[in-house]
């Protein structure tokens, strides 16, 4: 006899949810495993990972994980998908295979649960082209987090620039994974207004000719008359170059960064999937840097009630808030998708502020608050290509 099949811990059906939620329809975060250890936060009887696990995995349902309120009324519900990215993230096949298994059913069991829009929690928007692929249901609506992520990167990068002693328009802001989708919306958002002195775009070797159109277009639709914008291509064995703070948007199957390479800034933001610095870099590092997740603290009353790796059970991803903001504006159809522009974000932004999102403590990515912020002296001395004007410079290596 083999062993027992997963167990939840608690199973809650669409008909109960169906039952609590307003009539016109509620909130959903869905979300997929980031790693191994959060099995454990839903089922009783995890096993050790093995091929026969992982395809249980694959035959394992999406499920709801929690409910979430709003005081004493329920608004929504968390539904998780239990695949961990590690099994599907770097392969077209694994893609297909958690869309076909996992996403495209968690979307049917929203829609089963009535939530009339849903936010796309961790990498679940690079599964559905970020909410371009054509999908079987109209419903629920669907909104990738990105321009509220966006918006609360750069308060995040303000906030942890002040408490490092750091002058924000003075400093050095990198931004890891800057070819992406998100990392092209963060890179507008910061170059837009309210700018550091110089944004370096970093991201790998094949994404250069990305990076140089991306920092011509920061300098068109920047008010900043005076920034700098400089492009890195990242690999092993090219020195990383010198910055103030760093904001993490990269998808990576393992991580990258060092406990060394994390001591060289001041700051470090991360939104990144699963991990850009391993745990061991982000506890060895601590009482050098500030290493911190992103995430938003929501109105009072509201929780999400799952013990996600953020404060308290009112803090949620940003995802999960751009979701919120639009389910209470009554948005009838995708929010947003694609790469959210400038005007998008600060929508979203105005959004959050009007709805009482804001920041919580520093916490970080491993779930522990941060009660010492360290202190460094700003960096002055630049030991990389600066781009200052429409015709670029080399590429650093």
């Amino acid at each position: 006899m083999g062993a027992p099949k997963l167990k939840l811990k608690r199973y809650i059906s669409p008909e109960e949810v169906r039952s609590k939620l307003p009539k016109e329809g509620g909130l959903g975060f869905l979300f997929h495993s980031t790693d191994w250890e959060t099995l454990s936060f839903a089922y009783d009887n995890v096993k050790e990972r093995s091929p026969s696990f992982e395809r249980e995995l694959w035959d394992t349902p999406p499920f709801v994980a929690s409910e979430m309120y709003d005081g004493d009324g329920m608004i929504g519900v968390n539904i998780a998908m239990p695949v961990p990215i590690d099994m599907w993230i770097g392969s077209s096949g694994g893609m297909r295979e958690f869309r076909a298994k996992q996403f495209f059913p968690a979307l049917e069991l929203a829609a089963e649960c009535n939530l009339r829009m849903v936010a796309m929690g961790a990498s679940t928007p690079y599964v559905c082209n970020y909410g371009k692929l054509p999908r079987p249901l109209a419903n629920p609506f669907i909104t990738t987090g990105h321009a509220a992520t966006a918006a609360t990167l750069k308060k995040w990068a303000i906030h942890a620039a002040n408490k490092t002693n750091c002058d924000y328009g003075k400093i050095t802001l990198a931004i890891f994974g800057a070819a992406g989708r998100l990392g092209k919306a963060v890179s507008q958002s910061i170059a837009y207004s309210s700018t550091p002195q110089e944004i370096i775009l970093i991201d790998l070797y094949d994404k250069m000719a990305l990076l140089k159109t991306q920092a011509e277009e920061l300098l068109k639709i920047t008010k900043r008359k005076d920034l700098k914008v400089s492009i890195y291509c990242f690999e092993a064995s090219t020195a990383m170059p010198e910055f103030d703070g760093a904001i993490l948007v990269s998808n990576n199957s393992v991580p990258y960064l060092t406990e060394n390479d994390l001591k060289k800034a001041k700051f470090w933001i991360d939104d990144s999937h699963p991990r850009a610095a391993s745990l061991e870099a982000e506890l060895g590092s601590r009482n050098d840097t500030l290493y911190v997740e992103c995430y938003a603290r929501g109105p009072e009353g509201f929780n999400t009630g799952f013990p996600f790796r953020l404060p308290t059970s009112q803090d949620c991803y940003t995802c999960c808030a751009e979701g919120y903001v639009a389910w209470k504006e009554g948005i009838s159809e995708d929010f947003v998708t694609g790469i959210p522009d400038v005007e998008k974000i600060d929508l979203v932004d105005r959004l959050l502020d009007k709805y009482k999102f804001n920041l919580g403590p520093f916490s970080g990515k491993n779930g522990d608050m941060i009660k010492t912020v360290p202190q460094a002296k700003l960096i002055t001395d630049s030991h990389f290509i600066q781009i200052e004007s429409k015709t670029l410079g080399d590429v650093i290596n």
